[in-house]
């Protein structure tokens, strides 16, 4: 079977140490929907994937596809960093929670560019420095209009809704 390469950009969701120096790098994609790719050789020192694979990085990436079951990732750059997710635990509590429910009701290979522009509106700096609370309330009004474009209108997905009420308990209405 050929090769067959593409080129996307994504935003780094997930990254997972496999075998002895690769990662699996969970990536939501403007033209694949989610995806996992396979960095060989990323958790080398040398590697020159690893600086581009971090967590709320939005990256332009190639793979390939060669037969494997995983993509293979080629190359990948930093187009933006939400570097402001990480600098406090709420901040990164909201940000890893709001992944975590992106993960469990995206199914891989189901492109949506309209989520993946959400998405990366949500992460992106907001003018003014935000009080204390407000990256807990936009994360819930981002669900809520999450949960409608996915079909769900105003209630949680039936197969999920245990799961994320024990990340988002204020969802519950």
């Amino acid at each position: 079977m050929p090769s067959a390469y593409f080129k996307t950009e994504g935003l780094v969701m997930k990254k997972m140490p496999f075998g002895e120096a690769d990662f699996l790098v969970r990536v939501l994609t403007k033209d694949f929907g989610k995806m996992d790719a396979l960095a060989k050789g990323a958790r080398k020192t040398a590697s020159k994937l690893n600086p581009h694979l971090d967590i709320l990085n939005h990256i332009r990436m190639q793979f390939v596809k060669n037969g494997e079951h995983i993509p293979t990732l080629m190359d990948a750059e930093i187009i933006a960093q939400y570097d402001d997710w990480f600098l406090g635990s709420d901040k990164l509590s909201v940000a890893g929670r709001i992944l975590q429910v992106i993960d469990m009701v995206i199914l891989p290979g189901a492109k949506d560019e309209k989520l993946f522009f959400m998405l990366l509106d949500f992460f992106q700096p907001k003018a003014g420095q935000p009080r204390a609370g407000d990256d807990e309330t936009r994360a819930l009004n981002f669900l809520r209009d999450f949960f409608a474009h996915e079909g769900h209108g105003d209630s949680l997905p039936e197969e999920r809704e245990e799961a994320i009420l024990k990340l988002w308990p204020r969802l519950k209405n």
